[in-house]
């Protein structure tokens, strides 16, 4: 079986490659000149050099290919039109690529985000068929990637996954939380609601490649989470404890947290850097639920994550550990 990941060089695409080849998958990686291939270094993979912007450089690497597993965009920009041309126009590219000279793919896999549905309401879980209402640009972009992929039903096989908030090895939110509780500080995100659904990487690819393979898949999108829904502190007091910090932190109240993120904001600009957290971030963090009903995949294709919440955390600290990052 031959697959072409697009976005491998990252944090999801990256596990997916190294999952796939353990299925003995053929995998191609398709990445720009520029892109840092450092978690793909020593994988037996092909690489495939383009851009999804550049329809041009993609009719080579989707030839041929039995699954095309879409997850190059752009997560973090400063303007519409680096969302817009990453998000929508790289996505309508490899999806028209797929159909003009791949009529005999098996499937193509769209990676969006539950940025592209938007929030849930509190207290219940969203599922597939309710409304989208993307409160970003981020979240709009993906889902005008969403309604390219669709345009053409009936012209290729696609399954979109919207992935919720993604936990695991180089997920590089999730270590930038993991050095400041190290040192003892507990930033107070969010509002002491469960407002968040989850998924470590290891059991979103798995689901990804499960959605992929199935025939009853065919033009549906799916929620793949645990099945479970956290508060922000919940995830940072397991983090504490398997760190070894629980019960000697600094916790930092809402009020002083925004003022503290609107200074880092203001420092990076002038340094021309970008912040971990912005205070537009944290008070949508305190007001946001995100909470997604994952039952639809476990239906379809029997997917059910395997990690619950301290095992991931105490693992991706392992791995960190190991790489000597903390």
């Amino acid at each position: 079986m031959r697959a072409l990941v697009t976005g491998s060089s990252g944090f999801i695409g990256s596990h997916l490659v190294e999952y796939l080849l353990a299925k003995n998958y053929d995998v191609s990686c398709f990445v720009r000149q520029t892109s840092n291939l450092q978690w793909l270094k020593g994988l037996d993979v092909k690489f495939a050099y383009g851009d999804c912007s550049k329809k041009e450089t993609l009719y080579d690497a989707v030839r041929n290919q039995d699954y095309v597993f879409h997850l190059a965009g752009k997560i973090k920009a400063t303007d519409w039109d680096t969302y817009y041309r990453a998000n929508y126009l790289g996505t309508k590219n490899i999806v028209e690529a797929c159909a003009e000279v791949n009529p005999d793919l098996k499937r193509f896999i769209y990676v969006s985000s539950i940025s592209a549905a938007g929030p849930s309401v509190r207290g219940r879980l969203k599922k597939e068929d309710e409304e989208c209402r993307p409160i970003n640009e981020y979240g709009k972009t993906k889902l005008l990637g969403e309604e390219a992929v669709k345009s053409y039903a009936g012209k290729i096989s696609y399954v979109i996954i919207r992935p919720p908030n993604v936990l695991g090895p180089r997920q590089e939110d999730l270590y930038s939380i993991l050095k400041i509780i190290k040192r003892r500080i507990k930033p107070l995100l969010g509002n002491g609601d469960k407002q968040l659904s989850i998924c470590f990487v290891q059991d979103l690819v798995r689901g990804i490649e499960m959605a992929a393979t199935r025939e009853n898949t065919v033009g549906k999108i799916y929620y793949i989470t645990d099945g479970k829904t956290y508060s922000w502190l919940n995830i940072a007091d397991v983090i504490a404890k398997e760190l070894g910090v629980a019960g000697f932190l600094i916790s930092i109240p809402y009020p002083i947290l925004i003022i503290i993120t609107v200074m880092m904001e203001l420092f990076a600009k002038i340094r021309g850097k970008k912040t971990f957290f912005s205070g537009k971030q944290v008070k949508q963090i305190r007001e946001t639920y995100l909470t997604y009903d994952g039952s639809k995949a476990e239906r379809d294709f029997g997917f059910r994550a395997r990690i619950d919440l301290e095992t991931g955390i105490r693992d991706t600290i392992a791995w960190y550990r190991q790489q000597r990052l903390l």
